[in-house]
């Protein structure tokens, strides 16, 4: 991941294209062509083995080695078989980018066997040269003038970046755009990606000021923790739109191996872009729908909707597709009512939607808006209008748009029809209004705004306390390996039983036999009722997918009160065992005492493990195959409880949760710290590789587990989004106070402490935090701080128990925001002001350097208000270098942390455009 000389492939400041001629089908005359076309104004080369005097009056050379100046980016346009070596010939020759639109590279191989494009792959990484390609319809940046593509027309300039996968579907999003007048900063696909790939693009456009949304066409995700890593940085600050094309395995580009317990694998990507805080929809018309209310429309402060139309019918039709998508319809206050009751006949309908009749005026649509925009319970309102012969469709447009001005509420319209309504859309894309063909895509484009703003609020979410019942894991990790090491790939059902139960999770109480004399012996000790259960090596097996006659199969005899009834049941099962499973291995027999008091809903959790998505913690129904499989529903890890709590929520059975427990917030929490703990397992001990509770059940002490099954493997899972670094928690004693204060990186639940920190803090020290004095700070503020990536953010805080009270409170914090290519950090501290002179700002600030370190990060930098002393003695004494701002007018900080590994790197710290 890197966005290394992506600055040379978007301004390239010269062009050189490969293979070019003007012969009218030539792939290099048509880039060359839209080039000149589109007004590049840098300077143009073509080279061609013929030799050419020009090409489209542009100069040519014969070689790459002929070139008189080395391009900033080169275009490749040259048979299959030449490209590898003209990738070598440009990274020697020193050219920094290279665009290779040559498709069929995956289909066609080298001497050694393999297809062409690994062998671009190779020569880039031995030159340096960066490549965007193969098999890529280019790049257009219509703000500088560049069209470096063989599309068949260019793209209007504006504010979204659009990168794609496929160069149809990319020609497709072009002509759709120009329609709608929809512009690009920057539009692109990736073709087969053998380097630069969607993170490094996606970390470059996060930075880029002239980019308000980001438009992802997907296809597959070569590396998910990297593509995670780079999206989840940009989502916090644009609006990252995706389409994830192949849904289904019949439409699938690349098979995919499917994790155990899992069918499909869209439901992966769905729980991996929702964690990034990214909106999927479902086509690239949802797409630009979607960009219309996320781009021109307030954040919602309510996620009801309000409805007018000049007829019942439209409204009908919008309040029946916001059912369908989960909507509400926004409540009119009486107020409302009756102040829209003078102006509407007597025999309206006096509710929402709300029917302005057939003749409306532009007047009336006017005062209706008025009246809602003074109504506290309104924030959304969509407007609309069926063409009629009594009103003209463009004066109630403009009437919608003047009434618009100066209200808080979002408004969006729908003029239904077409030939008679295009200049009043027209004057709502003129005034930033969103504007739809029909209600449903109306109604669509206002709950994917809804569905976009929960994600990001889920992610900012402050999480509930949980408790974490951490102890010496050791032997539980010693348990793994053993068996590991012994050739097993799985854990006995004791083995399993143990794991959970060393992290807290509750487990049927059972005793395990070796044989029927063994359980007759365990019987005798309180001769109360037992059930006993059949175990066998396949039964040890998570997320086992069972023939339909197994599945018939009963496992366990229940209630069984007597030696006699025990001896009769333990033989029945082993018949049934031997009938159903011949392959399998007996293990014994697991006996538990009837009426343990457990019941309830029963639920299926566990973890199971994707080869390109890392582990995965999945939750649903228990019971028969195919409610499981029905059910099953996705997330990854590490969860906190605001994220196990949306994991439950999406299953159908927390619906029936809600609905016939008894203490339904009670069971929900115990399944949410379920989700948690499992997670923290597979963070702890990555050789599992899958684990099965099912049923889990409840009793009075919360969820337990009934059945039980662990697989293992040689190779340790990583998830890909960075849990907590626990090995990072570090204590110290204050010296002057002789508090205990542990330093440790921030978590989500640290937002409340983290916010009192800051509020307690004096203004002069708020002012050289952020360099302008500040008296509140929102919960959404303070939980953006603290709920970070650890793969690109590090906060460390220093926490020690309050003198006053309980809980914890927060002393100082650090902070760095690392670049995508770990060559420059930026740091913030603050320390409390009643910690003046204990030396923690030296111990936050000393933790952070070795980090930052030892994670191979090449410069610390910093800015500093003049007249923050404290500071600047304190940068002076860590061996900051000092120079004065003149134009910012503050002091920059900087610390050498590590030597730049090669040219680029020092080129770009040393701003010579190494980008």
């Amino acid at each position: 991941m890197s966005t290394r000389y992506l600055e040379s492939l978007f301004n390239p400041a010269s062009i050189a294209v490969i293979g070019a001629s003007e012969r009218a089908n030539n792939l290099g005359g048509m880039v060359l062509r839209n080039l000149m076309s589109g007004g590049y104004p840098g300077r143009l080369l073509v080279v061609n083995q013929n030799d050419y005097d020009n090409v489209h009056g542009v100069p040519c050379v014969s070689k790459v080695s002929k070139m008189d100046f080395v391009p900033n980016l080169a275009i490749v346009c040259t048979p299959p078989e030449t490209v590898t070596r003209t990738i070598r010939r440009l990274g020697e020759a020193g050219v920094r980018t290279a665009i290779v639109m040559t498709g069929g590279m995956s289909r066609t191989h080298s001497k050694t066997g393999r297809p062409l494009m690994y062998s671009v792959r190779d020569a880039a990484k031995e030159t340096g040269i960066r490549v965007l390609g193969p098999n890529t319809i280019g790049l257009m940046v219509p703000g500088r003038s560049l069209n470096a593509t063989y599309a068949h027309m260019g793209v209007l300039p504006g504010r979204v970046a659009f990168v794609g996968q496929s160069g149809t579907i990319a020609s497709t999003v072009i002509d759709w755009a120009f329609a709608r007048g929809v512009g690009f900063s920057y539009f692109l696909t990736l073709g087969d990606s053998m380097d630069i790939d969607q993170d490094d693009l996606i970390d470059y456009l996060a930075q880029d000021t002239q980019t308000r949304a980001i438009l992802l066409h997907i296809e597959h995700i070569p590396n998910a923790g990297r593509f995670m890593s780079a999206v989840r940085v940009a989502s916090k600050t644009k609006p990252v739109i995706a389409v994830k094309s192949g849904r289904v395995p019949e439409s699938e580009w690349l098979p995919h191996e499917l994790p155990e317990g899992v069918r499909r694998t869209d439901p992966i990507y769905d729980a991996m872009l929702q964690r990034a805080g990214v909106l999927r929809v479902d086509g690239l018309g949802q797409m630009f729908d979607a960009l219309e209310t996320l781009t021109r429309m307030r954040p919602l402060r309510r996620e009801t909707l309000a409805i007018m139309a000049n007829g019942v019918g439209p409204g009908v039709l919008a309040v029946d597709r916001l059912a369908d998508l989960g909507g509400e319809l926004a409540r009119l206050s009486d107020s409302s009512m009756n102040a829209l009751a003078e102006l509407l006949p007597p025999y309206w309908t006096r509710k929402n939607p709300i029917d302005l009749n057939y003749d409306a005026s532009p007047e009336l649509y006017a005062k209706a808006i008025k009246i809602l925009a003074k109504d506290p319970e309104v924030a959304n309102v969509l407007v609309l209008y069926a063409p009629s012969l009594t009103e003209d469709s463009l004066q109630i447009a403009d009437a919608v748009v003047q009434a618009a001005k100066g209200t808080r509420l979002n408004i969006f319209t729908c003029w239904l029809g077409q030939s008679t309504v295009m200049e009043a859309r027209d004057e709502f894309y003129r005034a930033g209004l969103p504007s739809f063909f029909n209600p449903e895509k109306a109604v669509m484009a206002f709950m994917q705004h809804v569905r976009h703003q929960r994600v990001q609020r889920l992610l900012t979410e402050t999480p509930e306390s949980f408790t974490d019942h951490f102890s010496d894991r050791v032997q539980t990790r010693r348990v793994v390996l053993e068996a590991l090491q012994s050739g097993r790939k799985h854990l006995s059902s004791r083995e399993a039983r143990d794991v959970i139960r060393d992290y807290g999770i509750n487990a049927i109480e059972t005793v395990y036999c070796d044989d029927i004399d063994e359980v007759l012996e365990a019987f005798s000790v309180e001769r109360r009722p037992v059930d006993v259960t059949l175990i066998h090596e396949e039964a040890c097996h998570p997320f086992v997918d069972l023939t339909v006659a197994q599945r018939r199969y009963k496992g366990t005899a229940q209630k069984l009160n007597t030696e006699a009834a025990i001896i009769e049941a333990c033989n029945n099962l082993y018949a049934e065992f031997q009938k159903h499973f011949p392959d399998s291995v007996f293990l014994g027999f697991a006996m538990q005492w009837s009426y343990q008091h457990v019941g309830g809903i029963e639920f299926s959790v566990g973890i199971t493990r994707d080869a390109q998505f890392g582990p995965l913690v999945v939750c649903g129904a228990s019971g028969a195959h195919i409610n499981v499989i029905t059910d099953r529903q996705i997330a990854l890890p590490p969860l906190n409880m605001v994220l196990a709590r949306e994991l439950l929520r999406r299953t159908y059975m927390y619906k029936l949760l809600r609905e016939h427990s008894l203490k339904p917030e009670t069971d929900i929490r115990a399944v949410s710290e379920t989700l948690v703990t499992l997670s923290q397992i597979v963070i702890d001990i990555p050789e599992i590789r899958g684990l099965e509770i099912s049923p889990l059940l409840f009793n009075e002490q919360g969820a337990v587990a009934v059945n039980v099954a662990i697989n293992l493997s040689d190779i340790p899972g990583k998830p890909i989004i960075q849990p907590y670094p626990r090995e990072l928690e570090e204590w110290l004693v204050l010296p002057k106070s002789g508090r205990r204060v542990i330093i440790r990186p921030a978590l989500a639940q640290d937002e409340p402490s983290h916010r009192a920190f800051h509020e307690l803090q004096s203004p002069e020290s708020i002012r050289y935090r952020f360099f302008q004095f500040r008296k509140h700070f929102s919960r959404e503020d303070v939980a953006q701080m603290v709920q970070i990536d650890y793969d690109r953010e590090m906060v460390f805080i220093a926490n020690a128990p309050k003198e006053d009270g309980d809980g914890e409170e927060t002393l100082g914090t650090v902070r760095t925001w690392t670049d995508a290519d770990n060559l420059r950090c930026e740091f913030a501290v603050m320390v409390h002001d009643k910690m003046k002179g204990e030396g923690l700002g030296v111990a936050l600030m000393q933790k952070m350097i070795d980090y930052c370190r030892a994670r191979g990060t090449v410069e610390m930098v910093g800015d500093v208000l003049p007249d923050n002393r404290p500071m600047l003695q304190l940068a002076e004494q860590l061996g900051f270098e000092i120079k004065y701002n003149i134009e910012e007018e503050v002091m920059d900080l900087r610390l050498v942390l590590n030597e730049p590994a090669n040219d680029w790197q020092k080129e770009r710290l040393g701003g010579k455009g190494g980008r």
